[in-house]
């Protein structure tokens, strides 16, 4: 009898890691859908401002120019940002990129499904140093 209260006890903790993994990973892809309606937004205002440099006959003015600038390093931060927060979803459900390929795949796999190469134990590594990458906490 207590062989089935401890299976059913084990059924309902891997239920319970898999909700849990499930819900980490859809918070951070609704901060990635957040942050990709940020950048669209950045890349409005962008365009907006070299149209209207190129539209002017006169030259640019030095103050266009660097909001230009400000917004590319606006729109470089929020890339970088998405960037983690993919990475940290596929260490969350489990998958490494192929360094070769950059196919996902599990991370348990020990060679990559696309390509074929050989995935290393140190790739690992590389993921749980980005997982512990900081982010604002807005992203998370």
């Amino acid at each position: 009898m207590t062989d089935i209260f401890d299976t059913i006890k084990d059924i309902a903790l891997n239920t319970a890691k898999k909700a849990d993994t499930g819900y980490k990973a859809s918070r951070l892809k609704l901060s990635v859908i957040a942050l990709n309606k940020m950048l669209e937004s950045q890349y409005r205002e962008l365009g907006a401002a070299v149209y209207k440099i190129c539209k002017n006959e006169e030259a640019a003015s030095r103050e266009e120019c660097e909001r230009i600038a400000a917004m590319t390093v606006q729109i470089d931060g929020i890339r970088k940002r998405i960037a983690v927060l993919e990475r940290r979803i596929e260490y969350i459900l489990g998958l490494v990129r192929c360094p070769d390929c950059g196919n996902t795949v599990k991370m348990k796999n020990a060679y990559c499904s696309a390509c074929g190469r050989r995935l290393a134990a140190e790739e690992e590594d590389v993921f749980e140093n980005e997982n512990q990458m900081t982010i604002p906490k807005e992203d998370v």
